[in-house]
């Protein structure tokens, strides 16, 4: 039975979670050959290739979110008003709209991608209950309302973004596959 100061209570379980989900992208992205890594389809931002780069971008974010949250002692957080926290988010965007991995990429791209995972999943690890569901109130950009936002939330989001990018990326291997066939 888990406590309030037990760490294997909901951050285990979220991190099991979030493994499963990672697993999941891997096994997705593995059937994506390295031909297709730099095809960008019309109604797409990004290269299928990028998609790593994309999910480590919102997990290393998460973190920065966290930490503010910890350095606030859980008090209101306003990212929006970090200007430059903004700006270095545009520009992060701007610059994974234009990258076009290839399958030299590949084992980097994992890699990294792997590395932050464990960041992420060794950060909260030792999170007690009460810590995982303790909320901060966060304005996440200029000019919106304040998100409640926790461990358990950011997990979610997480877990979340792994399984969209399972189905994006079967759906854009079969797209990239058509458009070959032609």
């Amino acid at each position: 039975m888990s406590g309030p100061t037990d760490p294997q209570g909901q951050a285990a379980t979220l991190i099991a979670r979030f493994d499963t989900a990672r697993d999941g992208f891997l096994a997705a992205f593995a059937q994506a050959p390295d031909e297709a890594l730099p095809y960008t389809p019309d109604g797409e931002e990004y290269a299928l290739g990028v998609l790593p780069l994309h999910l480590q971008d919102s997990m290393n974010h998460y973190l920065e979110v966290y930490d503010r949250m910890a350095e606030a002692n859980f008090g209101p957080v306003d990212l929006g008003s970090d200007l430059e926290m903004v700006a270095n988010a545009s520009e992060l965007h701007q610059r994974l709209l234009t990258t076009k991995p290839t399958g030299a990429d590949r084992a980097a791209l994992l890699d990294d991608l792997n590395a932050t995972h464990r960041r992420v999943t060794e950060r909260f690890a030792d999170l007690d209950d009460a810590r995982v569901t303790r909320q901060s109130s966060v304005v996440y950009s200029p000019g919106t309302d304040p998100y409640p936002t926790s461990v358990a939330d950011i997990f979610g989001w997480l877990t979340d973004h792994y399984d969209e990018h399972i189905a994006q990326t079967a759906q854009l291997v079969e797209r990239w596959q058509a458009e070959r066939a032609r």
